[in-house]
């Protein structure tokens, strides 16, 4: 079994291609076969809007790529490709290679979750990899739930203000690490395309007209049933608006009732992470329980005290840093899983994570 992470980033400039980067490095001194490959496209050499660098990945001989065809010419290694495949991009076909000369690559991949599956599946299957890395960002997450979890990069980019942005990423945490449902209840769900409320018998007794719970018309719906349900399932987002309103007006009737999301992108990208925990933390007060159908673990944390500075003098952006000692004690404190600063501290403890997978 191959073991896949995602590398996520809060915003630009947190920390994410030098926290894969140094990873890659460690894994390249242990001649570990690496594949890759991103959700889209997040490779320029320069950052657009503050003209800072941007640094891109330093392959080695042997790695496997998934990659946009026009994506190849713009990097300095060598390459061979192994395989064409269907799925197109704005850059090109993905390309399926392998690193024949060290260099720069600049990397795009699939944006769709079924895309991602299959590129996954041959990479494992085909080519043999053992470890796979999926580059990708918050706001380009979704397909992220193919993978078994992702180290999320966040830093001074993201929140000068150490004390919201320790906040905001435990609220991250919170989400992506809510426990999954029962095999037998997954079996019950997983096809379900709509919302649908399920019987204490797991028999299902109303399919709503949407996948999502983002409109009063179907939270009413849900409201008015409450009481001869045991399970809401939503298999599309849940809106932060409309998990208040099933709270303002079911409380304490959650009592040993279960709402199931069908994963965690589907709760955050439903608001503001950390209004959403407090919401669910509502329904657990209640006596409810919240789960997903599939689980997308955050790892590993890793927090970058850098942030592109404006200076209005000059009129450009230069080099800023918040505390970085203050950042990463706070961080640690705050959330059960290894953080680092990888350009302080290395990513020896994130070697030792991946490591125990492989």
């Amino acid at each position: 079994m191959a073991f896949i992470i995602g590398t996520a980033g809060t915003a630009k400039n947190t920390g994410k291609t030098t926290t894969t980067s140094a990873i890659l490095d460690e894994l390249y001194r242990d001649n570990i076969l690496v594949g890759l490959t991103s959700i889209g496209y997040d490779g320029e050499e320069v950052d657009n809007i503050t003209g800072l660098p941007k640094p891109r990945l330093l392959l080695k001989k042997g790695s496997i790529v998934a990659t946009a065809k026009k994506c190849l010419a713009a990097g300095s290694a060598g390459y061979e490709i192994l395989e064409s495949t269907d799925i197109m991009t704005p850059l090109g076909k993905i390309m399926v290679v392998k690193i024949t000369e060290d260099g720069l690559v600049v990397i795009a991949g699939p944006n769709k979750s079924s895309e991602l599956k299959y590129i996954l599946n041959m990479l494992t299957q085909k080519w043999n990899c053992k470890f796979i890395i999926v580059d990708g960002a918050l706001n380009r997450i979704a397909p992220m739930v193919e993978t078994d979890g992702i180290i999320l990069a966040t830093g001074a980019a993201k929140n000068t203000n150490i004390e919201e942005l320790v906040r905001e990423t435990r609220a991250f945490y919170e989400l992506f690490n809510l426990p999954e449902v029962s095999s037998e209840e997954k079996k019950i769900l997983h096809e379900q395309t709509k919302i649908c409320l399920v019987k204490q018998d797991k028999d299902i007794i109303k399919t709503l007209e949407y996948g999502s719970l983002i409109d009063k018309k179907s939270a009413d719906q849900i409201i008015q049933h409450i009481e001869e349900i045991n399970t809401v399932y939503i298999p599309a987002l849940l809106s932060e608006n409309m998990l208040r309103e099933l709270n303002q007006n079911i409380g304490s009737l959650w009592q040993n009732k279960m709402l199931v999301v069908k994963d965690p992108i589907k709760i955050v990208a439903g608001g503001n992470p950390e209004n959403i925990i407090n919401e669910i933390n509502t329904l657990l007060n209640f006596g409810g329980k919240v789960k997903v159908l599939k689980k997308l673990p955050i790892l590993a944390i890793s927090v970058n005290p850098f942030y592109p500075l404006y200076r209005f003098e000059k009129n450009n952006y230069e080099a800023g840093f918040v505390n970085a000692e203050e950042l990463f004690i706070k961080m640690k404190q705050a959330v059960p899983i290894p953080v680092v600063d990888v350009k302080r501290q290395g990513v020896n403890v994130l070697l030792s994570l991946i490591k125990a997978h492989i």
